[in-house]
């Protein structure tokens, strides 16, 4: 996994956004769900309150609109041998009507003739006893109403603290987790990138003592065991310069020297880099006409590189005789580099993975090729610094063609 790939602190924020948008969500959800259950226990109040008027005294207190809870002002006033509030039997009426309901609470009841329709009062319009013609209003309230509602919410309340509880931890888990390992992959490949570093030193006294042992012994220059020395010192300090390059690329430590180049000069200089491999495996390599006035803004040490890396993939990755073929095609504002070849192709399972670093390309015996998997992990990254992209389209055993996309300069 790469290191860029750990956004430590847009997890972070992200984490910390998701659980805000849950508590906002989950607080309007509760405010939502409370204002339901006073709804329902309003009307529960409302048809509690109704029935027993309607059903006390066989329906005598119905007045001209029903025993509806109506609201609207009543100027008649109030004789107190009217107010059946107080009768026992209503009172009896009423308690069996809120017990149905499922509302045991205490209530305070009042006859008026002022209409006070809120949320907190309920009231049915009725005719009073023994006054005919004259209406008013039953009000009633109830004072332990908002502990009743609460207390209906209780494991509402406690489940979602539970919830939010339960994702904060999780999420502060999963951060701690993320950081912990990217602490232990960045140790890695600080340790890693030493260690190369550190190789260098002895690598590069290596290779001058065999090269000065040529000249003091010129019959070893011609040896086996010396041309398999230097080739396998040249092969590590290779290796060793990839992995301190890209180890300076994601430090951002190294900056591009960039000139405007023609296209034509760069690919040759990685031809003719590449020219011994190719003789040695026999292989053919075109490359097809490229205009001389096809310019790019490149760093031309680095952009050799990523052509040199393609085409030594191609040469080695083979188990036919290597036919490589460049061609060169302008899109837009982008020139468009594909280095196609007859190789073992590609699965495409693998296809987007050979972009990483240390990721091969395993198929057959040819797994057992030298290198460590840095070769295409720097061509995308280079191509990347240039302003460019890089794809690959494949079939098993039928070959590759890799895809270099590069801004033309027109300065």
């Amino acid at each position: 996994m790469k290191l860029q790939s750990f956004k430590i602190p847009g997890i972070l924020m992200a984490s910390a956004l998701a659980l805000i948008g849950l508590v906002v969500f989950q607080l309007s959800w509760m405010r939502h769900s409370k204002n339901l259950a006073e709804e329902i226990f309003s009307q529960r109040v409302s048809m509690a309150l109704c029935n027993a008027v309607e059903n006390f005294s066989g329906g005598v207190l119905c007045g001209k609109s029903g025993c509806a809870a109506v609201c609207g002002p009543v100027e008649t006033p109030i004789p107190p041998s009217a107010d059946f509030t107080k009768d026992s039997a209503f009172k009896a009426e009423l308690r069996h009507a809120l017990n149905f309901y499922q509302i045991n609470l205490d209530y305070d009841l009042q006859l008026t003739n002022e209409s006070k329709c809120s949320n907190q009062n309920y009231q049915c319009m009725v005719s009073l006893p023994d006054q005919s013609g004259l209406s008013a209003y039953v009000n009633m309230s109830f004072p332990g109403k908002d502990e009743f509602v609460s207390g209906k919410m209780d494991f509402m309340v406690l489940a979602t603290i539970a919830i939010l509880l339960f994702t904060a931890l999780v999420l502060l888990f999963a951060n701690w987790s993320l950081m912990k390992q990217k602490r232990l992959l960045q140790t890695n490949v600080d340790f890693f990138n030493n260690m190369a570093h550190e190789f260098r030193t002895p690598l590069t006294n290596m290779g001058l003592a065999v090269n000065m042992l040529t000249k003091k012994h010129p019959e070893l220059a011609d040896n086996q065991y010396t041309g398999i020395l230097k080739k396998e010192n040249k092969r590590l300090m290779n290796e060793v310069e990839r992995v301190l390059r890209l180890a300076s690329l994601e430090k951002g430590d190294h900056a591009l020297q960039k000139e405007k180049l023609p296209l034509k000069q760069i690919l040759q200089a990685s031809l003719d880099d590449m020219a011994m491999m190719a003789q040695e495996k026999q292989a053919q390599v075109h490359l097809e006409a490229v205009p001389d006035n096809l310019f790019i803004l490149a760093d031309r040490h680095h952009l050799v590189n990523v052509f040199r890396n393609l085409i030594d993939n191609a040469l080695k990755y083979n188990q036919n005789k290597p036919d490589v073929h460049i061609s060169v095609k302008t899109s837009g504002q982008y020139v468009v580099i594909q280095v196609n070849d007859n190789g073992i192709g590609i699965k495409p399972a693998q296809q987007q993975l050979i972009f990483e670093k240390f990721k091969r390309v395993c198929q057959g015996e040819l797994h057992h090729q030298e290198g460590y998997g840095l070769g295409l992990a720097y061509v995308k990254r280079m191509v990347e610094m240039h302003g460019g992209s890089v794809k690959v389209e494949s079939q098993e055993n039928l070959g590759s063609r890799f895809q270099v996309s590069l801004p033309i300069s027109n300065a």
